[in-house]
């Protein structure tokens, strides 16, 4: 048998194979001959188990050797677990690349789960060495290979306090040897989270004793740290005397030389040289107003006397300290342009943002700051620009822009750390966790939300905010006594559940309820110094509604209505915080009558959400919402049948075979075509009805754009320039099926860049845009790789929605992935949708991966039936079937969705 283990690895690799397969001869007794290990990583392998201490700087350097294919993997031959180990051992790329490719046919036990958290950590792959990690994990809860692989992912993350944890824990084993590394690897974790922490408090408390004296001695280091500038502005606010106002000026020259202007100096002379007749008795109130000394009637009082007087600088401050600022933008924008300093230029637009955030205008608002952001390429500015970004990233995620808010909480996650800015620290990794709870990537959320909750133990707010988000994430994946443990531990910090929380326990609720639920939500949601934007009303209305709506029918009912009545107020028409109330408030009615069996009033009730006319026969309804299900369908005979479940205890899987039931699908199955009518998330999951049924999804929610006149003009993007190193092969050039009266327009290479196919889009009637799509695997978007044009390459989601389809085309997307729709209950997520919501009239796209040279022939087949008079659905099917029949393992087609 190990030579058949040595023939299958020369096959494989070549000559660098040998010392490996020596190793692996050997198995536990050549490691054991080792005084030493040379992974930080632990193996689950015999002889692994007894600790050796790290000898660093021992891995092997990556040898020669050819790729290997994921084909020339055969199911792994006896022997073929000390295979991978020799390749993990040699600690180098090379040995992690060809471990991993063994690994894919490998069982998922936690040993072997626990084998690709290394391989993957060597290769620099921590959120997805997590992901195996947390899975080992979950099937044996104390393996300990797993946690140590658990901390070193949460390590490579910079995730420190976590990764102390679980190192805390692997230490708890008692295992000797390993205990002891652990206990050493977790002290020196916190050690240095702390010492940051410490030296932010530094700057912090000698920034506060500016205000009582602002000749207080200062760290030698206070003028590096960004949060600086912030204290500044204050002190010199505060100075009593013109005398204590000039004491600063060595810190303004100071912070002058990170932007290398000499605005702050200019600023100190000038306050210096005012009348403090006039402003010494302003400034001190000033100052006892930010040293929080004042009531809320002196608050009032000084807020009146500064808006009185000519100090500019005064006036900014008080109104942001009074929390003001948006009953006197103007006032506030036009002081904070008089300051001529950019600090204030940034700080105007962010209030500006603020403002429109509030009420609902968050587009606006991210056009504001994104327009400002040129102003942060220098230095000195790096507080307000990283507070601008946390702000840039929370209104990204409002918008289902998961992508770019990740990239955006990311980039001044990093720049935060490295700035010694502790708590935008933990503002940013707050939005990281929301963004990977939002996706819904379990692992990397649950892991942010660890370190944010380790590094806030002590505040009660942030215990509270935790736990509402741990019990929604278990409860996504319909795990509902921990999410009810979750609720529990949220609302033991004696804290009012946040809207959010609120929302997640009505939820939880309806499947295990407590005594207490009702005074809990009224006391989140009644409270009136929250500040919600009128569609956050909506929102918060439809929380109490779906909490009555399984107690007291009259009271829900009336409660979801009002939302809806709520949501639809004039202004609220792009608010995304009113559109998903909307969408959750018919999802509960609509579930609720399903319940009673009423799917006549159910399918009204699909009608008016969408404001339009169903069909009458051959129709599909379809919704789902955690544990419920409702199927309603009117048969080739208009005869209404309807299905509804509340059993089900695990999420929905992504395709959706097996789904409608046998008595519903024979209803519909002598249809010549299937519309369905599935909301989010059902809407895009392939195999919701069979091969053998032509059917499409109905998309638009709006009316249909009227085509532009003239003659047909069929666009063909293809040959996209792939950047250099790039992990995917060239796709083969597109051969289009041109109509006969159509006039054909490219953009091939080069000239397949995002705005010139964007531009070239809005005048076509057909479209063929042949790229390779791709997951963004953080954020669930899909996207187009184009050829690259000042370091933009991708079609996105967001930039299609905004593409005025005039020409209102039928668009074939030959991409792997072009289909996949990210989760969202209230509005399709996905590129074809985006492609209906511009105006195109049909779409065809695959959900998973396709072949470039079939996918050519088979949409070509499919659009030259469409041409000869059959309906898009039809040729779907029937050219489909044909390609089966002839070989059914091109499981490929059964991806292959049209969206109407």
């Amino acid at each position: 048998m190990l030579l058949a283990a040595a023939c299958f690895a020369t096959l494989l690799l070549g000559l660098g194979v040998f010392r490996i397969l020596s190793s692996a001869g050997r198995g536990s007794s050549a490691r054991s001959e080792v005084p030493y290990r040379t992974l930080e990583a632990r193996l689950s392998a015999p002889g692994a188990e007894g600790y050796k201490p790290l000898e660093h700087g021992m891995a092997g350097a990556t040898e020669p050797g050819q790729q290997t294919s994921q084909a020339a993997i055969e199911p792994m031959p006896m022997g073929g677990a000390d295979l991978i180990v020799g390749y993990l051992e040699q600690g180098d790329r090379y040995g992690a690349e060809r471990a991993l490719l063994l690994l894919q046919k490998s069982p998922h036990t936690p040993a072997f789960e626990s084998q690709r958290a290394v391989a993957l950590l060597r290769l620099g792959k921590p959120e997805e060495a997590l992901q195996r990690a947390d899975a080992a994990l979950s099937e044996a809860p104390q393996h300990a290979e797993a946690m140590w692989n658990r901390g070193l992912a949460l390590r490579d993350l910079r995730l420190k306090l976590a990764a102390a944890k679980a190192f805390t824990q692997v230490a708890s084993l008692k295992e000797p040897g390993w205990a002891d590394e652990a206990t050493q690897r977790a002290e020196a974790l916190r050690s240095d989270v702390f010492s940051h922490r410490d030296r932010w408090k530094a700057v912090v408390q000698a920034g506060s004793a500016l205000l009582e004296n602002v000749g207080a001695p200062l760290p030698e280091d206070f003028s590096d740290t960004p949060i600086a500038r912030l204290f500044f502005y204050d002190a010199v606010r505060s100075a009593p005397t013109p005398e204590a106002v000039l004491t600063l000026l060595p810190l303004a020259r100071k912070l002058d030389e990170h932007t290398g202007a000499t605005v702050l100096e200019a600023y100190v002379q000038r306050v210096a040289a005012a009348d403090f007749e006039q402003r010494g008795p302003l400034a001190r109130g000033y100052a006892a107003l930010a040293l929080g000394r004042l009531s809320t009637p002196e608050k009032e009082g000084l807020l009146e006397q500064i808006l009185s007087s000519q100090e500019d600088d005064l006036i900014l401050g008080v109104l942001l300290h009074t929390e003001t600022v948006a009953n006197h933008l103007e006032l506030f924008t036009a002081k904070a342009t008089a300051m001529k300093d950019p600090w204030f230029r940034l700080l105007a637009a962010q209030e500006r943002a603020a403002l429109d955030k509030r009420e609902g205008r968050l587009e606006r608002a991210v056009r504001t700051l994104r327009e400002v952001i040129p102003l942060c390429e220098g230095h000195g500015m790096e507080y307000r620009c990283l507070s601008i970004q946390r702000d840039l990233s929370i209104l990204l995620m409002k918008l289902h822009e998961f992508q770019d808010a990740r990239q955006c909480a990311e980039k001044a996650w990093q720049e935060a750390r490295v700035s010694n800015e502790w708590q935008l620290e933990q503002d940013m990794l707050w939005s990281l966790s929301q963004v990977a709870r939002l996706v819904k990537d379990t692992s990397l959320s649950h892991a942010y939300l660890e370190e944010y909750l380790e590094r806030n133990e002590r505040k009660p707010d942030a215990v509270r905010r935790v736990h509402e988000n741990l019990a929604s994430i278990a409860f996504q994946a319909l795990q509902v006594d921990e999410a009810r443990q979750e609720i529990d531990e949220a609302l033991a910090t004696g804290l009012p559940l946040s809207p959010s929380g609120a929302l997640t326990l009505a939820e939880i609720a309806r499947l295990k309820g407590a005594p207490g639920d009702e005074a809990h939500l009224a006391k989140a949601l009644e409270n009136p110094s929250l500040k919600r934007s009128p569609g956050e009303r909506a929102v918060d209305t439809h929380a109490l509604g779906r909490f009555f709506i399984e107690r007291d029918l009259a009271r829900g009912r009336e409660l979801l209505w009002r939302s809806i009545q709520q949501a639809a107020a004039p202004g609220l028409e792009e608010d995304l915080a009113a559109n998903r109330a909307r969408a959750y408030s018919f999802t509960s009615l609509i579930l609720e009558a399903g319940r009673r069996g009423a799917f006549n009033e159910a399918l009204e009730l699909f009608s008016k959400e969408r404001d339009q006319q169903l069909p009458s026969r051959c129709f599909l309804a379809a919704t789902a919402d955690s544990e419920r299900t409702l199927l309603i369908v009117r048969g080739a005979d208009s005869k209404l049948l309807g299905w509804h479940d509340e059993t089900r205890r695990e999420p929905l899987p992504e395709r959706l075979d097996g789904l409608i039931q046998e008595n519903l699908l024979a209803a519909i199955q002598p249809c010549e075509s299937v519309e369905v009518l599935a909301r989010p998330p059902l809407h895009g999951r392939a195999g919701l009805l069979p091969l053998t049924m032509a059917w499409s999804y109905l998309t638009r929610t709006t009316a249909p754009r009227t085509p532009r006149t003239g003659s047909a003009v069929h666009l063909i993007v293809s040959d996209v320039e792939l950047p250099p190193g790039a992990d995917v092969r060239p796709l083969p050039s597109w051969v289009p099926s041109i109509g006969p009266d159509e006039k054909h327009i490219t953009r091939l290479g080069a000239d397949a860049t995002p705005s010139r196919v964007r531009a070239a889009m809005k005048d076509a009637t057909e479209i063929d845009l042949m790229a390779h799509g791709f997951i963004h695997e953080r954020s669930d978007a899909s996207y187009l790789l184009l050829s690259p044009e000042r370091g933009e390459r991708e079609l996105l989601v967001p930039q299609v929605r905004d593409i005025p389809l005039r020409g209102a085309p039928f668009v074939v997307l030959a991409a792997c992935h072009a289909a996949h729709t990210s989760y969202a209950l209230h509005d399709p997520l996905s590129l074809p949708a985006a492609f209906i919501q511009a105006g195109a009239r049909g779409v065809l796209a695959a959900t998973e991966q396709i072949p470039g040279q079939e996918a050519n022939v088979f949409f070509n087949q499919v659009r030259d039936r469409m041409r000869a008079g059959d309906p898009p659905a039809l040729a779907l099917r029937d050219i489909r079937v044909q390609w089966l029949e002839k070989d059914p393992k091109q499981t490929w087609l059964t991806s292959i969705l049209l969206f109407e």
